[in-house]
């Protein structure tokens, strides 16, 4: 059969079909190649049709909590305090690298999966700062006036 780019569920399914049949003649020359094809061509269609979602870092710790049947006061020791665990996980305040560091090591995660931006909410960390950093702008804007 010659294979297009697949383009509905039906063809998809058909190609899906096809691959599973031939899936342990792959040894066989005459059927390497069409293995191949279909692989990619179901690859593509998978990518384009069912994205999935990476979960955010709270998410991956939360799914390994529940793995591995630990409670948020278990990890009390790794953020430091109650308040700090709470907000933490409720998206209130971010992971800090210490933080990441132990609970990659106590989830035995990667790194990776925690070192990612996710959305904090109402975290005001740069509010105490923003009237100085304004004051810091209109003196140095001033001063580049004069002549």
């Amino acid at each position: 059969m010659n294979w297009t780019i697949i383009k509905n569920e039906a063809q998809y399914s058909k190609a899906l079909s096809r691959l599973e049949s031939i899936f342990d003649s792959t040894n066989d020359s005459k059927h390497s190649d069409e293995f191949d094809l279909l692989t990619m061509l179901i690859s593509k269609y998978e990518n384009e049709r069912y994205m999935i979602e990476e979960a955010d870092p709270i998410q991956v710790i939360k799914m390994k909590m529940d793995y591995m049947d630990i409670k948020q006061v278990d990890l009390i020791p790794y953020f430091g305090s109650k308040s700090t665990t709470s907000k933490i996980l409720s998206y209130k305040a971010p992971l800090t690298l210490k933080h990441i560091w132990l609970l990659s090591q106590k989830l035995d995660l990667a790194v990776e999966l925690l070192a990612k931006p996710y959305k904090v909410d109402k975290w005001n960390f740069m509010k105490k700062y923003d009237s100085k950093i304004k004051k810091g702008l209109k003196a140095s804007v001033s001063s580049s006036r004069r002549p």
